[in-house]
């Protein structure tokens, strides 16, 4: 059986087409896919931000409630949130279950974190393709031409500068200056990220055509930031009218005031052709899988590992006390081997990443090794939809905050309780009233829930090293570097 599994960083639910309710973005080729596939409504990551969720993807553990002793690394990115270490020594990787079950494994991604100095998401697999470039991975160290040129393009993509937004724009900057000389000889659409992700992942389908037993992850940084796709699918979106600056890269804060409405129109519009330019390729990787007549005979397994805030709820980004569903939400779609008829939706159960692993044994099967702490999701080929043991709620965890939800209350914590949003889902399905206030013995009851999940082992106090305010967890560092020319 050959295996493909898809990731697509920052894709939000709700911008997943038509298969979760979004009629205007588009999206055909996802469309079209989800009607192969069993589709879940209730998934979610089991702990946030990108590397603690490929942990769990990569080895049916939770990563939550970050308990796994750190090693002592040198990083040189500024991110240093909980989880955001390599796999832990004593943890089976993906690609060596696949070795050992006797396939041949490629991973092709252009998330670059993977490859920061001492991690090891790679280990093991036969073959490995790093796209590179994205955001500030250190590929191409200046662009060629004036510093002046430079500057004025650097000045178009961040908003004017204010006494609260120093800091702020400093970061925006340092992004860029790193960002932009990656991609100065970039023209074709074909040179863009999602392009170069599924080309190469073809390629090795290409170089494994004949063997009936391979394995390839495809982990597209796309669509997260920075947004700049090619102006054909920006003017699916964009006002052709606006003229202000050209914001593709947020600032993570919970400050609308950062930001005009118009840089916020253009900011969702940008994001919108960023998904769309995915989709695109995403369809041509599918349509030469059919081409070569091994669709049908394929389980692709395709999610995101969380969202993105753009402005919802007043927040922009990924911070931990705003896991709102923009955020936690994610699309999760598995195609099984044969021809479908119609989706199959699964509404009752909720469904994490770490059931990724247990998935690919239960389609193999291949008893689910004892050390495995997601859920076996193939079983929804023979039975209709049902709340799997356990699945009625899930909880999540984003630095020293967590995340409890069902289908009737959603609770966002810090982990020493002294900030707490509680939102009754019936009553509020777009978590807007907070009503924690009045509803002590809930939020305590919750609670006592999520200490269940993490065996009593809450992470409470963060390194202040890391940062010093939630807001500000992804930019401070950076934003403190005076990159000078």
């Amino acid at each position: 059986m050959k295996i493909f599994i898809i990731i697509f960083d920052s894709l939000r639910k709700d911008h997943s087409g038509k298969t979760y309710g979004n009629n205007w973005i588009q999206t055909p080729n996802i469309d079209a896919f989800a009607n192969d596939c069993i589709v879940f409504d209730k998934a979610y990551p089991e702990s946030l931000p990108t590397l603690p969720v490929r942990r769990a993807i990569h080895t049916g553990i939770r990563t939550f409630p970050f308990n796994h002793k750190k090693p002592k690394l040198r990083n040189i990115e500024g991110l240093d949130p909980a989880g955001w270490n390599p796999i832990p020594p004593n943890q089976t990787h993906l690609a060596e279950y696949m070795l050992n079950a006797g396939y041949i494994t490629s991973f092709v991604t252009s998330t670059y974190h993977h490859f920061q100095p001492n991690m090891n998401y790679h280990l093991a697999f036969h073959e490995w393709h790093w796209i590179r470039g994205q955001e500030y991975d250190r590929y191409r160290a200046l662009e060629r031409g004036q510093r002046n040129l430079f500057n004025a393009k650097l000045k178009n993509h961040v908003p004017a500068k204010t006494k609260e937004n120093r800091a702020a724009i400093q970061y925006l900057k340092n992004v860029l200056k790193w960002y932009l000389p990656n991609i100065q000889d970039r023209n074709e659409e074909i040179e863009y990220f999602p392009a170069q992700t599924f080309n190469t992942a073809l390629k090795s389908v290409e170089d494994t055509l004949n063997i009936k037993n391979t394995l390839i992850l495809i982990d597209s940084f796309d669509p997260h930031e920075p947004w700049d796709p090619p102006e054909k699918y920006l003017n699916l979106y964009s006002d052709k009218n606006y003229s202000g600056n050209k914001i593709i890269h947020p600032v993570y804060n919970e400050n609308k005031n950062f930001f005009s409405d118009d840089e916020i129109k253009f900011m969702r519009a940008s994001y919108a052709g960023e998904v769309s330019l995915c989709d695109n390729w995403f369809g041509f990787f599918i349509n030469k899988l059919k081409e070569m007549e091994i669709y049908e005979d394929s389980l692709i397994i395709l999610l995101s590992d969380h969202g993105h805030c753009i402005g919802d709820h007043g927040a922009f980004g990924k911070i931990p006390m705003c896991m709102y569903p923009e955020l936690v939400d994610i699309p999760f779609m598995i195609k099984p081997l044969g021809v479908t008829k119609g989706s199959k939706r699964i509404k009752k159960s909720y469904a994490y990443v770490h059931d990724i692993l247990p998935t690919i044994f239960g389609f193999l099967g291949k008893a689910k090794p004892e050390v495995f702490e997601g859920l076996d999701l193939s079983i929804f080929i023979d039975e209709s939809d049902l709340v799997l043991e356990n699945r009625d709620y899930i909880t999540c965890g984003f630095s020293d905050c967590s995340l409890y939800k069902d289908d009737h209350y959603a609770l966002i914590t810090s982990n020493n309780r002294n900030n707490q949003k509680l939102f009754d889902l019936s009553k509020d399905p777009e978590w807007n009233e907070d009503i924690s206030g009045d509803n002590p013995d809930i939020c305590k009851e919750l609670f006592k829930i999520i200490e269940v999940d993490a065996k009593n082992d809450l992470l409470i106090t963060l390194d202040k090293t890391s940062f010093d305010r939630h807001s500000d967890w992804y930019y401070k560092k950076e934003a403190d570097k005076k990159m000078k020319y």
